[in-house]
């Protein structure tokens, strides 16, 4: 099965993390987005951004926090940060048989990240849960998206950021809250130097999906502009109680 490669980067964080459920929603063939996103705090499903970072800080350097609608925990996005997003039917690709659950899709697509930075002369680890490290800290996350009949699986990959404003901006709150919130954990962080052009055309090679380049139809867009407008621009879906949602 044909897929395509997108470097598509909207003009805000809010787009950015709304073109991620559009792209997902409207999924038809693999996919493969590499992005960059503006200066953010991107919070997981099903946290509580006030415990996830410190919002009066977010606030005065005007880095907003968007929530996505995949699970896990907090990571800050800016320059120095490259965002990669693997969309993936469950049936006909190599990977199918590992597509069940999150643990088997962050296996999957561990093992091409880690491949594709290998190459690129990056020697790194994928530690389970969703973690990919290197001797100097954690150079990338992963969050996962399994539906019936596709799966999302996309990561932060730390290049050349400010890792004093990753680790200010994404140190939880010591408070203990209900378990129901998950919970980021601190760790200890790095950057891994990649360039970027080249760790894209080894992911593309390494996945074995038969990705070509292409660009982000009318419908795509449409459908991201209108979650945008409806849920990722509203302070309800990024700062509330992800259990009092609708959304969710």
């Amino acid at each position: 099965m044909a897929g395509r490669l997108l470097r598509a980067t909207l003009g805000d964080s809010f787009s950015n993390l709304a073109l991620e459920e559009a792209l997902f929603d409207g999924l038809t063939v693999p996919t493969l987005r590499v992005w960059d996103n503006q200066r953010s705090v991107v919070i997981g499903r099903a946290q509580l951004a006030e415990f996830e970072t410190d919002l009066e800080r977010c606030r005065a350097d005007s880095v907003p926090v968007v929530r996505r609608f995949t699970a896990g925990g907090a990571v800050y996005n800016g320059p120095g940060n490259l965002n990669w997003s693997f969309f993936v039917p469950k049936l006909g690709t190599r990977y199918e048989g590992k597509l069940h659950d999150a643990k088997g899709v962050f296996e999957a697509f561990a093992d091409v990240v880690v491949a594709a930075l290998v190459q690129c002369g990056v020697a790194c680890d994928f530690r389970p849960p969703n973690g990919i490290v290197s001797k100097e800290g954690k150079i990338s996350g992963m969050a996962a998206y399994v539906a019936r009949d596709k799966v999302l699986c996309h990561g932060t990959l730390l290049v050349s950021a400010d890792l004093r404003a990753v680790e200010s901006l994404t140190t939880p709150s010591p408070r203990q809250l209900d378990r129901k919130y998950p919970r980021s954990r601190r760790t200890k962080v790095a950057n891994c130097g990649v360039e970027p052009d080249e760790f894209c055309q080894r992911l593309c090679e390494v996945s074995d999906l038969q990705l070509e380049e292409g660009a982000l139809d009318k419908f795509e867009l449409g459908t991201a502009s209108r979650l945008v407008e409806t849920k990722y621009s509203r302070d309800g879906w990024n700062l509330g109680d992800p259990f009092s949602l609708d959304y969710l």
